[in-house]
């Protein structure tokens, strides 16, 4: 992967539109003092590639921006790519990815951003992890492998080595022997189970016999009992006859019964009937007589009836013109009454008017001094954001400025208690001269540092009750805001209001008043409706001519109805002139039938008795056919059970065979299951730690060792070389065996020393050596070309020599790579490279010169 373009905003420490153009050179140093944004370019690159920095939230957004985004451009496998990340707080993050083809820009983003990021790693064949161990020596992780003890160095380089995968390989293989091992107590506990059955075989051979043959004996007396059943059944079909004619001989008498019982009742009917027949006729003369004086009366009374018909006609017309009458006047009192009440509301609102205009008068200087508070907190909120900015500085330059003096601490004590001829910061003869003067030199850096540590503690102080005291200011104006929009809101309505109010007096004075007067007027004249009232005059002239009589009419309804009952009276008698002659000969007829009929109900009695008795003595000699229906049952259920015991007893007997088949496939299965274990037992050593990956470390080690003993002789000047160490004895004498272990031998002039009794700058020599060979190694086997390096730390420890040996190895490899970056805050570093890339903080954020 070689860098093209950087382009970002919003990142870090970088609020304004930067971009770097990696064009220009093939090795650069990135300078500038603590703080001021050099590792954040770096961070921008990641960023944008995979997602990740020293931060992964909006801690990435620069303080005075709304939006973090990244452009990088680059060249992998004679492709250019652009990769585009953003993110905007309180939102999610964006990502673009594209390749050039032709002067265009064609799209590779996916369908998600998860996707997309995966198509990143497959193009560029590295993930995170891999692409900063191989390309990116970054601050305070150079000596990541080589810091760790002997005995976790060898997981630490699996890692970068990414061979935590065969650890994967070794737990799936561990589950599945696990599952193998489950089947074969599975098939153990059914081989058990079969075993059991089998030994159980004599036992259920004697059984099915036993159930065999009392299942004989049931189906005989079954067959016995079936068969005295159908002789009770032929002895009971006798009786039901005789049951059937007792029932028959019963419903004949009962008819005859109910026959002579109703002529007896209709006889009695027609003699009471012809008895009042007889008595009518005697008053023949009396009924007719009342009878014509009921038909005069009613005759008078129709008459009448035809008079009030006429009335109540005109009666009709006259209601409707009434009720019109009604409902105008009702409508104008309506409107009065609307009137009124508008007239009084509008008196009283007319007085409000005034109050309505103080009050709006009172909103405005309201919402005024709102919105003077508004510009106010404004103003705040700029001071406090500038001077949290300042504090935000102070403090990460104090950081540095620790880190520094604890460094010089360090140096001042080692120079203090060292007693050899050799200076152990810079290698020269170590005199009292030299070292009066060097604690002197680093001493007064010291001083410096801690005076300048000391003024910006000071002035954090103060800028921390600044920020206090604005807050306390800020808190003044939490409700402004709010009373900004409620004086706003008052103003609009009460300007509404006074509208409206001042609409509706309008209006009455136009028309109101007008309208009230005129119907007022027409109600105390009664001059509304006059067209209906004219009809109505002319149908009341018209009922006066009628000459209609009321109570007259209703003493004539009362006359006809009280001699009403005449006239049924006389159609009684009508009827008993004409009925009594066919009823006295009915009545013989009836006499007759009742004496026939009560000689043949004597006769079917004695029939009845006759039955009924013979049907007891019969009765009283039946066989019990329930319980004989009832113990033919019992047998049958027993058979049938007892038939079910034998079908299950055979079936025990019959599975035997097939029991003993399934046993020998059961006993195949568990072999070959077991043979399957032991080769998953196999794979897990091999996946294990001392398995394949310690062979692939073993693999690994010499390449790396040799590749750092190149850099490392032209770093030491051929007087340093490292040997890796994998295993060692343990302190247990008795022990033969030994274990795993990765201790860095380091040779030198003085002899063969263990990596951690070496100076920082001796250190860092060692750790860069075998970090770029572990960064050569691990883009090899990641089948990726490594074409970039950064280096982000380390000369600082480095004495005059050992930075000029540093520069020399950079030359060195720098034909290895298509661009070197150096990031260094060393003054005397920035001209031993060609090409410089100097960061510098401003109020704006950080801005970036090339040089």
């Amino acid at each position: 992967m070689i860098p093209i373009q950087l382009n970002l905003s919003g990142f870090l420490s970088y609020c304004d539109p930067i971009e770097v153009d990696f064009t220009t050179f093939d090795l650069a140093c990135i300078s500038g003092s603590n703080g001021a944004g050099k590792s954040s370019l770096l961070d921008a690159i990641t960023w944008s590639l995979f997602g990740q920095a020293r931060k992964r939230d909006e801690s990435l957004v620069n303080l005075q921006s709304d939006t973090a985004e990244v452009t990088f451009t680059f060249e992998y496998e004679s492709n250019v790519y652009r990769v585009q990340r953003s993110l905007q707080r309180g939102k999610s993050t964006t990502l673009e990815f594209q390749v050039q083809n032709a002067k265009s820009w064609r799209p590779l983003t996916e369908r998600t951003m998860r996707e997309t990021q995966v198509r990143i790693e497959q193009i560029l064949r590295l993930d995170y992890d891999t692409f900063v161990n191989a390309a990116f020596f970054l601050q305070g992780k150079a000596d990541q492998f080589t810091q760790q003890t002997a005995s976790k160095r060898k997981e630490v380089l699996g890692n970068i080595l990414g061979l935590e995968a065969w650890d994967t390989y070794r737990t799936r293989t561990a589950e599945r022997r696990r599952k193998l091992e489950d089947d074969v107590r599975t098939i153990d506990g059914r081989i058990t189970e079969i075993d059991t059955e089998l030994g159980e075989e004599e036992q259920r051979k004697a059984g099915l016999a036993e159930l065999e043959r009392e299942l004989r004996g049931l189906a005989t007396a079954r067959k016995t009992q079936e068969a005295a059943l159908e002789s009770m059944k032929t002895a009971e079909a006798s009786l039901n006859n005789q049951r059937k004619l007792v029932e028959t001989l019963a419903a004949a008498l009962e008819r005859s019964q109910t026959h002579l019982t109703g002529l007896q009742a209709r006889l009695a009917d027609r003699e009471s009937e012809r008895v009042t027949f007889s008595n009518l006729l005697e008053r023949a003369a009396e009924v007719e007589s009342a009878y014509e004086k009921w038909k005069q009366a009613r005759a008078e009374y129709e008459q009448m009836d035809k008079v009030a018909e006429q009335f109540r006609e005109h009666e009709k017309l006259r209601l409707p013109l009434l009720e019109e009458i009604a409902v105008e006047k009702a409508k104008l009192e309506q409107e009065t009454d609307a009137l009124s009440i508008q007239q009084l509301s509008i008196s009283e609102q007319a007085s409000t008017i005034n109050g309505l205009k103080e009050q709006v008068k009172s909103a405005n200087k309201a919402l005024d001094d709102a919105e003077k508070k508004l510009n106010e907190r404004q103003e705040i909120e700029h001071q406090v954001g500038a001077t949290r900015e300042k504090l935000a500085e102070l403090k990460a330059e104090n950081i540095a400025l620790k880190a520094q003096m604890d460094e010089l601490k360090g140096r001042i004590d080692r120079l203090s208690v060292a007693d050899g001829v050799a200076c152990p910061l810079c290698g020269q003869d170590l005199s009292d001269e030299h070292r009066a003067s060097t604690l002197a030199s680093l001493e007064k850096d010291g001083r410096s540092q801690g005076d300048h540590y000391r003024a910006n503690n000071a002035e954090m102080k103060t800028l921390v009750e600044q920020v206090k005291n604005y807050e306390a200011k800020f808190a003044n104006y939490a409700a402004t805001e709010n009373e900004r929009l409620s004086a706003s809101t008052t103003i609009t309505k009460l300007n509404e209001r006074l509208e409206n109010v001042q609409k509706i007096a309008d209006e009455w004075k136009l028309s109101g008043v007008k309208r009230l007067t005129e119907i007022e007027k027409s109600l105390q004249k009664e001059s509304y409706a006059s067209e209906v009232r004219k009809r109505l005059k002319k149908i009341d002239k018209e009922l006066a001519a009628l000459g209609y009589d009321a109570a007259a009419h209703d003493a004539l309804r009362k006359a006809e109805s009280e001699q009403r009952a005449v006239e049924d009276e006389y159609q009684k008698l009508e009827r008993a002139r004409a009925a009594l002659k066919p009823i006295e000969d009915e009545i013989g007829n009836l006499s007759s039938d009742i004496e026939k009929l009560e000689g043949e109900a004597t006769q079917q009695q004695i029939e009845h008795d006759a039955a009924v008795a013979a049907l007891a003595a019969a009765e009283s000699q039946a066989p019990d056919l329930d319980g004989a229906y009832n113990e033919l049952l019992h047998l049958q259920e027993q058979e049938n059970q007892l038939t079910q015991e034998v079908g299950a007893a055979r079936q025990k007997v019959d599975v035997l065979d097939d029991l003993r088949n399934r046993k020998v496939d059961y006993v195949t299965e568990r072999e070959d299951i077991q043979q399957n274990i032991a080769r998953h037992k196999t794979l897990e050593r091999a996946f294990g730690k001392d398995g394949v990956p310690a062979l692939l470390i073993e693999q690994a080690l010499p390449q790396i060792e040799t590749r750092a003993n190149e850099l490392l002789d032209r770093l030491s000047d051929g007087q340093m070389s490292i040997r890796f160490v994998t295993q060692s004895a343990y302190k247990d004498k008795k022990r033969e065996d030994l274990k795993e272990t990765l201790n860095i031998q380091i040779s030198d002039v003085v002899g063969v020393r263990d990596y951690e009794m070496y100076s920082g700058g001796e250190a860092f020599r060692v750790n860069f050596a075998i970090r770029l060979a572990l960064s050569e190694v691990l883009a090899q086997r990641k089948g990726a070309r490594l074409q970039t390096l950064v280096i982000d730390e380390g000369f600082g420890s480095q004495d005059i020599q050992g930075r000029q040996r540093l520069i020399e190895a950079i030359n060195l490899v720098k034909a290895d790579f298509a661009k070197i970056l150096i990031i260094t805050h060393l003054d005397e570093l920035k001209d031993a490279f060609p090409t410089r890339i100097e960061v510098e903080k401003t109020a704006r954020g950080s801005v970036v010169n090339i040089i």
